[in-house]
Formats: C-alpha cells, structure tokens, sequence
C-alpha cells in the first residue's frame, strides 16, 4: 500500500449492499479511504459536506438518482464533475449521455467489471 493511496479518498453511492461492500473492501485493501451512501439524499449531504478524490456513482438510487444529484450539485455550486465516474447497468444511454453532459467522468457498466478490473478503472481515474 502506498501512501499516494492513503491520502486518496473515494465515495461509493451504490444500493446495492453487495456491490457497496465489495468495492468498499476492495478498495481499502489497496490503502483508499473510503466511504458509502446506499442513496440519492445521504449522498449529496456526503458531496456537499466533504473532498473526495473520485465520487463512483450508480444511476438509479432511493430517495434521489444520480442524475438528480449531480444536478443539484451542479445549480448550487456551478460546476464540473471530473471526479465523478458513473456506475451504471446496460440501456441507460440517454442518462448516460445527459451525465456526460454534465461533465462527468465517465462511467462503468457494472457487470462488465471484475473486482481486480474495478480497482485498475480507479486507478486510472484518480491518477489521470
């Protein structure tokens, strides 16, 4: 574990308690502090009120999408996303490309991902 990694925080906004607790795990294996919100509400109070390094984002959530998060974050305080990254499923095109719109990152199909796949994408995101 590096001390890069150490410094480097992510929040994990994922329903799904499984894939929450996989990649949470995952990642602080590596040495990334992390942290989760399971929906839409917890998670923008956790985006307004702290710095995340990288903000992994599922689109459909309780109480609040993604979508509707990052559009909140975007009339309050004006500004690009380059440090969030979609977690999404197959056929979301159209929220797919309104996010990219908004300036995010970029995003991953979920099941298109193995836990070692997973943790390269981060990699990749945060030190580029």
């Amino acid at each position: 574990m590096s001390n890069e990694k150490k410094n480097k925080s992510i929040l994990i906004v994922e329903d799904e308690q499984y894939l929450r607790d996989l990649y949470k795990q995952i990642l602080e294996e590596e040495g990334y502090m992390v942290e989760t919100a399971n929906e839409g509400e917890t998670a923008l109070e956790l985006i307004k009120k702290n710095t995340y390094d990288l903000k992994l984002l599922d689109i459909i959530l309780p109480k609040m999408d993604g979508i509707s998060i990052l559009e909140n974050i975007a009339k309050t305080e004006n500004k690009k996303f380059t440090n969030v990254v979609l977690l999404t499923n197959l056929g979301q095109d159209p929220i797919i490309a309104k996010a990219l719109n908004l300036g995010v990152r970029g995003y991953m199909i979920k099941s298109d991902y193995t836990p070692e796949e997973l943790l390269k994408e981060v990699e990749n995101y945060i030190k580029n």
